[in-house]
């Protein structure tokens, strides 16, 4: 964990010590943890100009007012959190993203450094007092990762058979519609190929993570967040 001093400088700072207000813009769909993070962020001085509870409306609320920091859950109801953080930072890269999830598995981390997210807590474990360190350090230019990630990613990189090492890029794209229960078919048409080629890949995945049912395959892919259930049929947001 990178950790800073509670009296971390904020945007704004005076050499008197005296803050002056970051904008916030918090993009959670559970109320109350929404509100624990307006309340969180209002007693470090900052301002909370809008909260949202899907993609489209925090997406919609950024582009409109462009908040020195987003404290963003990565599941909502109508897209996957990471999508939108991609979206904002090709947008709008001065924007912090400080995202906030009880998600934990190997592929939701290595895509929170893959995607280059300033900043991550993990709702499992950690007090408030981390989510105010975090939040200082992200607004003070820094980056700030609670020890799930690194952990998470680093164990997937020593075992010789998990997918970031097998698989192409291609085929953990496959993985993801297969995880999802879509057909050969289906898989077909999203990716522009042939239900032969879909089947292909589907046996060369199978060889190469060493797992020879489809059911397993589903299975593998949701237990490392290639696919997650709550965000099955959900779409990026534009």
């Amino acid at each position: 964990m990178r950790r800073v001093s509670s009296t971390a400088t904020i945007p704004g700072n005076g050499a008197g010590g005296t803050a002056s207000i970051g904008r916030v813009i918090v993009v959670e769909d559970q109320r109350l943890v929404a509100e624990f993070f307006t309340y969180h962020c209002r007693d470090l001085g900052l301002e909370v100009v809008e909260r949202c509870g899907t993609c489209r409306e925090g997406l919609i609320a950024i582009r409109a007012h462009r908040p020195d920091l987003v404290l963003m859950d990565i599941s909502l109801p109508d897209g996957d959190g990471l999508e939108l953080a991609k979206t904002i930072l090709d947008e709008l890269p001065e924007v912090k993203i400080l995202a906030i999830s009880s998600h934990r598995d190997p592929w939701t981390m290595l895509q929170v450094q893959r995607i280059g997210l300033h900043g991550f807590v993990d709702k499992n474990e950690q007090r408030p007092e981390v989510l105010t360190e975090a939040i200082h350090a992200v607004l003070a230019g820094r980056v700030y990762y609670t020890p799930i990630v690194n952990e998470s990613s680093a164990s997937i990189r020593r075992d010789p058979k998990a997918f970031i090492r097998v698989l192409s890029d291609y085929e953990t794209r496959v993985l993801s519609l297969i995880g999802e229960s879509k057909t050969d078919e289906e898989i077909a048409t999203i990716l522009s190929i042939s239900p032969a080629t879909v089947q292909s890949r589907r046996r060369d995945i199978m060889s190469k993570l060493d797992v020879h049912t489809t059911p397993k395959l589903i299975h593998y892919a949701i237990v490392n967040g290639l696919t997650r259930v709550e965000q099955l049929g959900q779409k990026k947001p534009t």
